[in-house]
């Protein structure tokens, strides 16, 4: 989910969109006072009052949504993390073994799964597959050739892995500027083109800086990836870029808080919090951080809100294009995680991810293909190359139902 230009963005909102919806759902016709609406006593009544109350303001249910979904998991490690000074290690003090446990179950519960549940999304949903099934196949065997680049030609290795990385900043801070406008649409907190394009070029700010730095500044150019393989830097970009990309980051930032903050008095409408939290944390992050950046962004903000964050959106999407039961409304969409269905999605993105990304390059290095660091690192690019450029097809998509869906 990485297109930084939302498509429902650049049309009417996706709730107005005429379109016609599956079977399961339930158009939203907001008239009645939700405050009015008793709860529902019968299947009937449970879909009269989804139907009343419009769409669900959360995509799977308010804790989720808080924790994983707008950033709560995140900053209560990067709290824990600030008040123990940062420790962090299995040679470390209990503390510090404490969060690099943590941050070892973030990798193989979200990280791990979130890759795989990309390609459940595509092949897993019937309007998807038909529209991209093939191209994503194209992109799967591209993907593979840039791993086994990785691999066998040592001159390549840290081509990719420095794409890699520059292309994670733009896809991480791609996802959460759809997902806030799918909280704004949602809540019927309506941008316009100019407002939309303020927050795009925060956005856009904050994805150039962390480019630039990663290029500019030698803290920030190199690092041991997966703990196994030491990052080079490469110097190519002055130090002065990376300055005044920082301004460029401040001053959008500031323009940014000027629109939400003259929206509300101009309009009285106050962009909804979930929202706020989505798009500011990335934005925040490399602003706050420091030195510490490396340490919270790739072992606890890839983990505990990009990954996480994905795999909610993407349940949520197939629970309701698979259709919810009789008695579940959209509203109800948080039963679905305690439900066979629910289990078995989870299962199996978390079991494939696992294989993919940890068993694989295992049993690689185990025959001797080549030594543990290559052989990691190669499925790392491999599963990472397919993810990015899938999910950016993905959000390309403009299917009026897959739009509904989205933000009902």
């Amino acid at each position: 989910m990485d297109e930084v230009s939302f498509r429902t963005a650049e049309t009417a909102a996706p709730g107005t969109v005429p379109a016609s919806a599956p079977a399961s759902y339930q158009q939203p016709t907001p008239a009645i006072d939700a405050a009015k609406l008793t709860e529902p006593t019968s299947e009937q009544s449970a879909a009269a009052t989804a139907k009343a109350l419009g769409p669900y303001p959360w995509i799977l249910n308010p804790v989720i949504d808080l924790l994983f979904v707008c950033g709560g998991a995140f900053w209560l490690c990067y709290a824990g993390l600030s008040l123990t000074k940062f420790g962090y290690g299995f040679d470390g003090n209990t503390t510090a073994q404490a969060f690099f446990a943590l941050s070892v179950i973030g990798l193989h519960i979200f990280g791990d799964g979130h890759q795989p549940a990309t390609l459940f999304r595509v092949y897993g949903s019937k309007v998807t597959r038909d529209a991209i099934g093939k191209p994503v196949a194209v992109i799967a065997f591209v993907a593979l050739l840039a791993g086994l680049s990785t691999l066998y030609i040592h001159a390549t290795t840290t081509f990719f892995i420095k794409l890699v990385l520059a292309w994670g900043f733009q896809h991480q801070l791609a996802q959460s500027y759809g997902i806030a406008l799918v909280y704004c649409y949602k809540r019927k907190y309506m941008l316009n083109n100019i407002e939309k394009k303020i927050m795009k070029f925060m956005v856009d700010a904050t994805m150039v800086y962390l480019i630039i730095r990663m290029f500019a500044l030698k803290d920030f150019g190199t690092f041991k990836l997966l703990n196994l393989y030491d990052v080079p830097f490469y110097a190519i970009l002055p130090e002065w870029l990376c300055t005044a990309s920082l301004v460029v980051l401040q001053v959008s930032v500031v323009a940014f808080v000027g629109m939400v903050v003259r929206k509300y008095i101009k309009e009285k409408a106050l962009m909804p919090v979930p929202a706020l939290l989505v798009i500011m944390t990335l934005t925040a992050l490399p602003l706050i951080a420091g030195t510490h950046f490396a340490l919270l962004y790739y072992m606890f903000s890839q983990w505990f809100f990009h990954s996480s964050q994905y795999l909610v959106v993407t349940s949520a999407f197939y629970f309701k294009e698979r259709g919810l039961p009789e008695n579940v409304s959209f509203h109800q969409i948080g039963r679905m995680l305690f439900t066979k269905v629910g289990m078995l999605y989870f299962g199996i993105v978390f079991a494939v991810g696992f294989l993919l990304a940890f068993s694989l390059p295992t049993w690689m290095t185990q025959v001797g293909i080549a030594d543990k660091a290559l052989c990691f690192i190669s499925i790392w690019v491999f599963l990472n190359i397919q993810h990015f450029w899938t999910d950016a097809f993905i959000w390309k998509l403009r299917d009026p139902v897959i739009n509904k869906l989205l933000v009902s």
